[in-house]
């Protein structure tokens, strides 16, 4: 697929009579240039639609992990003689979450 960088010039006849055959040339140039373009925007507008979705799921697993973050620092900081010894600390929910790439 061509994109936008690379835009096609039409050769113009001047000095010259034009054929009606030269005209529809030109016009059909024209419509498959069109055809082209929103074709390539309907692509772009598609991917920043996929790009748009991914950046709110990250949003949101973001969301969930910085609780998650800040409750194991404060578990850090806390001293360890003021925690008790009978009963394990429970799992992180950290480890519950998945991230996908």
């Amino acid at each position: 697929m061509r994109r936008l960088e690379f835009a096609r010039t039409v050769r113009s006849a001047r000095g010259r009579t034009g054929k009606a055959a030269d005209a529809v040339m030109a016009l059909a140039q024209v419509a498959r240039e069109r055809h082209r373009l929103q074709q390539e925007r309907r692509g772009l507008e598609e991917r920043l639609r996929r790009i748009d979705t991914r950046l709110t799921q990250i949003a949101g697993t973001e969301t969930r992990l910085v609780p998650v973050i800040q409750r194991g620092m404060q578990r850090q900081d806390a001293p360890a003689a003021a925690a008790p010894l009978a009963a394990p600390a429970p799992p992180d929910r950290l480890a519950e979450v998945t991230l996908q790439y």
